[in-house]
């Protein structure tokens, strides 16, 4: 007997959730990665930054640095691909 999972789940509207079980508990701050100092470049480091902390858009980042937006959704990819290497193999 096969199931189809995607059939079975029951979609529900985002409206129809109640607010307090889609908000984050701003009691407990979410604490800051470390990360290795030699992992990122100095712009990738500048583009997560920007993107994350400051919460800007790719836009915005481009034009605040002078470069294209697709080196800021390049440097940002090649970054993402670094962490998610350096994450994994602490967990290994």
């Amino acid at each position: 007997m096969d199931v189809d999972f995607r059939e079975a789940r029951e979609e529900v509207p985002i409206e129809a959730v109640p607010e307090g079980r889609l908000a984050i508990d701003p009691i407990e701050p979410v604490p800051k990665l470390k990360l290795p100092e030699a992992l990122l470049s100095p712009r990738q480091r500048q583009i997560l930054t920007m993107l994350y902390d400051r919460d800007m858009e790719v836009s915005e980042v481009a034009a605040a640095l002078g470069i294209d937006p697709q080196t800021v959704r390049s440097a940002h990819h090649k970054a993402m691909i670094k962490l998610r290497a350096h994450f994994k193999a602490e967990v290994e």
